[in-house]
C-alpha cells in the first residue's frame, strides 16, 4: 500500500509562428493512493490504484494555421480516478491479464481562448460581452480533450517451447 503526493511543471516557450504570444509554464500536483498484492502463492495479482490531479495552466496543442502546431494555456483543471490490474497465472505457460481505467477530467475554469498581459489565461468571459459574444470557447464542465472516461483490456497468453525455441500465442 503507498500514499504519494507529487508536483511537478513543464516549462513555458514560444510557438513556432512568431505572431502568437508565448504559452506559459503548466504546474501538476498529483495526490495518489494505491496497492500491489500478492496472492495464492504468487498465481494472482491485484494493482490498483485512486488519484486526483490538479492541473493549473495547463498547456495543450492544436493544429493552427498551415499546418503549424500552436501551444496555448487553458486556466485549471481537475483528474479524478482510478485503475486497476488483475493478472492470474491459471496454469503452466498461460497468463490472463485484465485492466480497467476510469478518468473523469474536467476544466475547473471557463476557457475563454485569450490570455491578459501577463499571458495568464482569462476565464471570465461571459456571453454578449466585449470581445467575448459567444461566451466561453469551452466552459467550466468540459471535459479535457483526448481523454477516454473509461477503457479496459483483457489479455490471455500462453507460452511455450517450440523446437528448442521460446514462443508464445496472445
Amino acid at each position: 500500500v503507498y500514499v504519494t503526493y507529487s508536483e511537478g511543471y513543464r516549462p513555458g516557450g514560444i510557438n513556432r509562428r512568431g505572431t502568437l504570444p508565448p504559452y506559459l509554464s503548466d504546474y501538476l500536483k498529483n495526490y495518489e493512493f494505491g496497492w500491489k498484492t500478492s496472492w495464492a502463492a504468487n498465481r494472482f495479482r491485484w494493482n490498483g490504484a485512486v488519484y486526483l490531479e490538479k492541473w493549473d495552466k495547463f498547456q495543450f496543442s492544436i493544429v493552427g494555421a498551415n499546418g503549424l502546431t500552436e501551444i496555448k494555456n487553458a486556466n485549471q483543471s481537475e483528474i479524478r480516478g482510478a485503475e486497476t490490474d488483475l493478472t492470474w497465472a491459471a496454469a503452466e505457460g498461460l497468463t490472463i491479464n485484465a485492466a480497467a481505467a476510469y478518468t473523469h477530467a474536467e476544466l475547473t475554469a471557463n476557457y475563454c481562448g485569450e490570455t491578459d498581459s501577463a499571458g495568464v489565461p482569462i476565464t471570465e468571459c461571459p456571453v454578449g460581452s466585449i470581445g467575448f459574444p459567444d461566451g466561453p470557447q469551452a466552459p467550466k464542465g468540459t471535459r479535457l480533450p483526448i481523454t477516454p472516461k473509461f477503457k479496459a483490456n483483457l489479455t490471455a497468453r500462453y507460452e511455450f517451447d517450440w523446437n528448442g525455441f521460446d514462443a508464445f500465442l496472445q
